[in-house]
């Protein structure tokens, strides 16, 4: 039996009404996608399809927690997460994606898979920096400290020899290298 067929909607036999359907995700969900982002977790999702005539819509609810990696210090930290998420699936000639939560199923398609739908949404959910959670209130205060910063600008003022004030805010150090390199012209 195929692994990606536990996630199968068989469309053609549904009323017009909704329907729901339930999963538990775990790292055996995970590990049907090689080299992913995510590869241990456990989730419950509850997806509930809505049939028109000529419209599918697939409300996700995604619950539960993954297990990541902390991009500063390699350990493992469990990072929880709630999604609420939908697709459209409309009825059309050709199949095709018309943006990220439209897609086109030719007419008498029998079956759609939301397999890759509940990946995607949960892969989407993962920070881009992953930090371990005894971090993130050292790193929001860093980030609050850095409005703090104060820039100072002036302008000069009228009537001082700009060359000679230029030369009191050179550095020292620089100063040195310049006078050396006015002696080798």
């Amino acid at each position: 039996m195929k692994p990606f067929k536990l996630y199968d909607i068989d469309i053609l036999s549904l009323k017009e009404k909704t329907h729901r359907y339930e999963y538990k995700i775990d790292d055996t969900f995970f590990q049907l996608f090689e080299g992913g982002l995510v590869e241990h977790g456990n989730c419950s999702v509850v997806s509930d399809l809505e049939k028109s005539s000529g419209v599918l819509t697939l409300h996700f609810t995604i619950t539960g927690s993954l297990e990541l990696i902390c991009d500063r210090t390699l350990e493992p930290f469990i990072e929880p997460i709630h999604l609420q998420e939908r697709v459209f699936y409309k009825f059309g000639e050709e199949a095709k994606e018309l943006t990220d939560d439209v897609i086109v199923i030719p007419h008498g398609t029998a079956t759609i898979n939301v397999a890759h739908h509940i990946y995607d949404f949960i892969s989407l959910s993962v920070p881009m920096k992953k930090l371990h959670p005894r971090f993130r209130n050292s790193e929001e205060n860093a980030l609050e400290n850095d409005d703090e910063i104060l820039l100072i600008y002036s302008s000069p003022v009228e009537g001082v020899d700009e060359e000679a004030h230029k030369d009191e805010l050179i550095d020292e150090r620089w100063q040195i290298l310049k006078e050396k390199f006015k002696n080798l012209k």
